[in-house]
């Protein structure tokens, strides 16, 4: 800590204060039992975007108007990283051990490392291919050792990967579009169209015979639906793509390693678990696998992803932040060629 300027800092707080409340989205999602998922996802992401939109009238701040691939990467973020990720989630606490699911999650940090460098088109390093051998060891280890002993399940484990993807797809697709939309108006828009997408889905299920859109939620729903929409989506999101701005995308992504344990103390104090040994084990061999792949990893900053998905390989004149401590702004790719006909 005593290396990070002041806004790596407050990045740093950012970034951990959003893991703590991610930890207790697994225990949240466990008490939705029963109610209609498409619909009641679709209104807590409205809701949280309603909240954030009214917020930033409040403090008369303008929002930028996405343009071009702009709505590309929101709507992919919107379909994968939002509404994806926490039908999936859900789903999976359905069919297996929550804290089985949480555990799985807590290899986003080296889903994100392995995909920003296919992006940016170096090849990992066996310490990354080593780390996510110990990573998927812990995920397996979490699923054999729920209390109930040498149990399976391949759904379990299949949709608890897939929400993996969309937890790792959150902060992937939303970096391209963060340096000029800014965190809380990618939120907002993102928040927005994975409302009206889930919500649709919805009516589309509806009319074919499948489960009403919405129903009146019991008093823990509403209090899992509450946390879920306010804590988990609009201070999460929000402070989480800040975050990304101050450290970058692979430091931030670092701070998930920390769901599994935040994760496992939430469905311990919920009671919609049981934790085993076993299961505490698995938890902190995840975290240790993330922490060795994370190590020495090239860092590639929130700002220097370009509007064609693709990361530029570091270089001197990449760095993390400026020299005042102030995210860097994206190199511009036009800038020598510029310079040479200024010349």
């Amino acid at each position: 800590m005593n290396h990070l300027n002041r806004h790596e800092r407050i990045g740093t707080g950012l970034a951990a204060g959003s893991v703590l409340l991610i930890g207790g989205s697994v225990a949240a999602s466990s008490l939705l039992g029963g109610y209609p998922v498409l619909g009641g996802q679709g209104i807590r992401y409205l809701v949280a975007g309603l909240l954030l939109a009214a917020w930033a009238r409040l403090r008369r701040k303008a929002l930028p108007r996405p343009a071009g691939r702009e709505w590309a990467w929101l709507a992919g973020l919107a379909v994968i990283g939002l509404a994806g990720c926490s039908v999936l989630l859900i789903e999976a606490t359905r069919v297996a051990d929550p804290a089985s699911v949480g555990v799985v999650i807590g290899a986003a940090p080296l889903a994100i490392v392995i995909a920003a460098a296919v992006a940016a088109g170096y090849r990992p390093t066996r310490r990354i291919l080593l780390a996510a051998a110990v990573v998927t060891a812990g995920s397996a280890a979490a699923q054999l050792g729920g209390a109930t002993g040498l149990t399976w399940s391949g759904t379990g484990l299949l949709l608890s990967v897939g929400a993996l993807g969309g937890a790792a797809g959150s902060s992937l697709l939303a970096a391209p579009v963060l340096p000029r939309l800014g965190a809380l108006a990618v939120t907002i828009y993102a928040c927005g169209l994975a409302g009206i997408l889930l919500l649709a889905a919805a009516a589309v299920a509806r009319s074919a015979g499948g489960p009403p859109i919405l129903r009146t939620p019991t008093a823990t729903q509403l209090a899992a639906l509450s946390y879920l929409a306010v804590a988990v989506t609009a201070v999460v999101f929000l402070a989480w793509y800040a975050a990304m701005r101050r450290l970058g995308v692979e430091r931030t992504g670092l701070f998930n390693g920390l769901v599994p344990i935040t994760s496992l103390a939430a469905v311990a104090l919920v009671g919609t678990g049981t934790i085993t040994p076993l299961q505490v084990l698995a938890a902190l061999t995840v975290l240790a696998g993330v922490i060795l792949g994370l190590g020495r990893t090239r860092q590639i900053p929130g700002g220097t992803v370009n509007q064609a998905g693709q990361r530029p390989r570091p270089s001197a004149e990449t760095t993390l932040v400026s020299a005042h401590g102030e995210p860097a702004p994206a190199p511009n790719p036009l800038g020598g060629a510029a310079r040479r006909k200024a010349a």
